[in-house]
């Protein structure tokens, strides 16, 4: 088991701070022009045109001037949802080959192979929800483990059942040597019995 940073960490760290720095960025922007307009900076200063004289006579002049503005914020959309499409995509792998021979191909999904280990750690006792996804590259993937048991459960046998079948059992049934694995457990006080997916 790889203890340390989570796969992907730094990545989704960034992309946080990003996102938060636009935001900020665009929200001081749109509420001083909205406070402009409505006369806060002054009557002269929300009657006077947003644009300097100079921009504002040559947007006048230039026929392409407003269509290339609406052309780059338009791209500026698009990338914006890409990158908000990216968060949930999270580089889960879809298909990863078993092996190939004369014979054929033997692929398995990615989803497949992880609700294959989240159903073996579900039935360990005290285990009450179990969340796996593979990462990464198909050559080198990580496994994302997230267990939810009851707090009366010792996290030393859960760990130890882990790192002793669960984990080898997904290496070998995957062909790999060796394969980094995330695991977090949470221990649920609530006393309630709750579905393992």
């Amino acid at each position: 088991m790889r203890r340390g940073r989570a796969f992907g960490r730094g990545i989704a760290w960034g992309n946080r701070t990003g996102l938060t720095l636009l935001g900020l960025i665009l929200f001081v922007a749109g509420g001083a022009a909205l406070a402009r307009g409505l006369g806060v900076f002054g009557v002269n200063a929300a009657r006077a045109p947003l644009l300097p004289a100079p921009v504002s006579a040559f947007a006048r002049s230039t026929s392409w001037f407003w269509p290339a503005i609406a052309a780059g914020g338009v791209v500026v959309g698009v990338i914006g949802l890409s990158w908000l499409l990216a968060q949930f995509r999270l580089d889960r792998l879809g298909r990863m080959r078993l092996e190939s021979g004369p014979s054929g191909v033997t692929e398995i999904g990615g989803r497949q192979a992880s609700e294959a280990v989240a159903d073996q750690v579900s039935a360990y006792e005290g285990v009450r929800r179990v969340r796996a996804s593979l990462r990464g590259k198909p050559d080198i993937p990580v496994l994302d483990l997230r267990v939810t048991s009851q707090a009366s459960a010792h996290p030393d046998a859960l760990i130890t059942r882990l790192h002793d079948e669960a984990l080898p059992d997904l290496r070998a049934a995957l062909g790999l040597e060796y394969m980094p694995a995330v695991v977090r457990l949470r221990f649920d006080t609530s006393g309630r019995t709750r579905e393992v997916h």
